[in-house]
């Protein structure tokens, strides 16, 4: 074993030793904002007198890694005299380090073979960098896509190998605008300039003690790596009936499992620390529905700590405080990590469901209605019960969704959907079943709607507070028209999708720059009103323009660009559009379009939010055809009655 040292340079760091990113540790993380930094920090080192000044590059943190770990190939070398370290600290400027060298090597004529060797390969194909786990994404990746071995077996995209080839392409941009003379000297640099100070540690007790005070470069530790850290530290202490390595195998296989699946998607990395925070609220009541991500690092490094019975077991505002957290031993550990390496699965899929199954499709329905915290801790649980009881958690799926949508009506209140979260905590400590679950919702759907209230609740969407824009105000408006867009395609090709929620918008057919090309509607409507005065006119206007009938979803942006033209050029584009557009330039007991049409097709949708809503054969709201005398203010309400 080496002992720690100041002013390294880069060959003396390579110098006899083989380096290995663990697999507990996350992925590459740097982009443009650190490589840049880190490229003008070389390109700026100035020389003094005949050398280039020293530039110091940090510190580099490595564990021998012991034989028994090491590969055929790798213990014949280390017979040798090679030596083999996982890289604790550091391991993002080093990953950057060698994907510099390799870029490098490809481009400059003198000292190629010397850099390969020194800092890329050896012999027998042994790399002087790589990561531990032969099997995983990003040393396939690595090996493959930066080293180019070709017998490298095929690899996924995350967000890890993305940052890897971001940053090959990055050096290689910039050696590109390099003569000849200038990568001779940035070779120079790298090779006498930059300096590290090196530590050597030896076992769990001080990788904790170094780990958690570390920082990489822009990069500070998660409260995930932390407590990953903590659970090593805890295992060290363990008496010697425990299986020490064996534990900490497992708390390192679980760690490079959740990391890995949090970078799966290429372009969206999960927060880790929100992962953390979510799973904690199964295990742990806290102050409000779900632990927010920092009272979630204080509550488990409570849980795994020395005096962890110290500490309540709850953090409820009424908590009992007679109940303390358990012991921290290898039980408490092992369920730990298990439990939490298994979450990130169902975790991964709730932010990217499979849109090709029912399920994936109810996942995804459900956060556009309520895409919270807590709605995603209640998804992921319903997850991790599908294998036992597959057709019973689609129930709930479907009926959860209802049960949002009912709750989103204006002027209905059936629930705080925070509460979700915690039914999900109920199902996993067993305090609640599924058939239990699902009896709660089914009397959330059957609950009746207070008409008065519902129509009230219509109705303020026309004030003037916070903008009195009608049904653009509803919170579900998006969602219920594509769900009316689904139920009119029938078993036709979609034209709309539902992953395309976010970029599908929504337009007013009679638009609200009527006045260019639609005042005949305008004044064949207001005709029927004259004894209206001036107030009531321009309410009746407004009312017309934001009715429920009057919007529709559109296919794709080149259709907004009819938006204000009059009616028989908005009905051809309308012919090509989403089966919404069709129906309205289609059916012709609409045509031409004004207030008799806008009525007719708002009746028409009522009546399906009415058949959506139907549950077990009971119906909570029946549109009728009742109209009032005051028909400007009701051209979009209805009157509501129970079944």
């Amino acid at each position: 074993m080496q002992t720690d040292a100041s002013n390294v340079t880069l060959p003396g760091l390579f110098a006899n030793k083989c380096f290995r990113i663990p697999n507990y540790q996350r992925g590459y993380a740097w982009r443009e904002s650190q490589l840049n930094d880190l490229w003008d920090d070389i390109i700026d080192i100035q020389k003094n007198g005949t050398t280039y000044r020293p530039h110091y590059t940090g510190t580099i943190t490595l564990q021998q890694i012991d034989q028994i770990d090491l590969t055929p190939a790798e213990k014949k070398l280390s017979a040798s005299g090679m030596e083999y370290y996982n890289v604790v600290d550091g391991q993002q400027r080093l990953t950057t380090l060698v994907i510099l060298l390799n870029t490098l090597a490809k481009v400059i004529k003198k000292g190629k073979k010397q850099l390969i060797e020194n800092f890329i390969k050896i012999k027998q194909n042994v790399c002087r960098f790589a990561y531990s786990d032969t099997n995983g994404n990003s040393y396939r990746f690595f090996m493959k896509n930066i080293i180019g071995e070709a017998n490298t077996l095929p690899c996924s995209s995350t967000i890890y190998t993305a940052n890897l080839e971001f940053a090959s392409s990055f050096f290689e941009n910039k050696f590109s605008s390099l003569k000849p003379k200038e990568l001779n000297e940035f070779q120079e640099k790298l090779l006498t300039s930059l300096v590290f100070d090196t530590k050597y540690i030896q076992n769990n007790l001080d990788v904790q003690a170094v780990f958690e005070t570390m920082n990489n470069r822009g990069k500070p530790l998660t409260s995930l790596e932390k407590l990953k850290n903590r659970l090593l530290y805890m295992t060290s202490k363990f008496d010697a009936t425990v299986n020490i390595k064996g534990l900490s195998d497992e708390i390192n296989n679980g760690w490079g499992l959740i990391y890995e699946t949090l970078g799966k998607s290429n372009d969206n990395l999960l927060s880790e620390d929100e992962f953390l925070s979510a799973y904690l609220t199964l295990l742990r009541e806290p102050t409000d529905y779900s632990f927010s991500e920092s009272l979630a690092e204080t509550k488990v490094f409570q849980m795994f700590c020395n005096h962890a019975t110290k500490y309540d077991f709850s953090m409820t505002r009424q908590h009992n405080a007679s109940i303390k957290e358990p012991i921290v031993d290898e039980n408490k550990i092992r369920t730990f990590v298990s439990g939490i390496a298994n979450f990130v699965g169902h975790w991964y899929d709730v932010y990217f469901p499979d849109l090709n199954t029912q399920r994936g499709l109810h996942i995804q329905k459900i956060q556009y209605l309520n895409g919270s915290k807590e709605m995603r801790i209640f998804l992921a649980k319903l997850l991790m019960m599908a294998n036992a009881q597959s057709a019973l958690v689609d129930e709930c799926l479907e009926m959860t969704e209802k049960v949002l949508f009912k709750n989103a009506l204006p002027g209905v209140s059936l629930l705080d959907e925070r509460r979700f979260a915690t039914r999900a905590r109920d199902l996993h400590k067993g305090d609640l079943t599924l058939d239990e679950l699902k009896k709660e919702l089914d009397e959330l759907l059957l609950q009746p709607i207070d008409v008065q209230s519902l129509i009230g609740g219509f109705r303020y969407l026309f004030t003037y507070v916070r903008g009195n824009i009608g049904f653009h105000r509803w919170v579900a408006l998006k969602f219920f028209l594509m769900e009316y867009e689904n139920h009119i395609q029938r078993n036709g090709f979609p034209h709309v999708k539902w992953d395309n929620y976010y970029d599908v918008q929504i337009e007013h057919i009679m638009p609200r720059t009527w006045s260019t090309h639609w005042s005949l509607e305008m004044n064949n409507y207001l005709n029927a009103h004259q004894s209206l005065n001036v107030d009531e006119v321009e309410r009746a206007k407004n009312i017309l323009i934001n009715s429920l009938g009057n919007l529709t979803i559109i296919q794709d942006i080149k259709n907004a660009g009819v938006g204000n033209n009059p009616w028989a050029i908005k009905q051809k584009a309308y012919i090509n559009g989403s089966y919404s557009e069709i129906e309205v330039a289609t059916n012709t007991s609409w045509h031409p379009w004004g207030h008799d049409s806008i009525k007719a097709r708002g009746k028409r949708m009522l009546d399906f939010m009415c058949d959506y809503l139907e549950h077990n054969n009971y119906r909570p709201i029946t549109v009728t055809q009742n109209a009032t005398q005051d028909d400007y203010t009701d051209i979009l309400f209805f009157e509501a009655k129970y079944n």
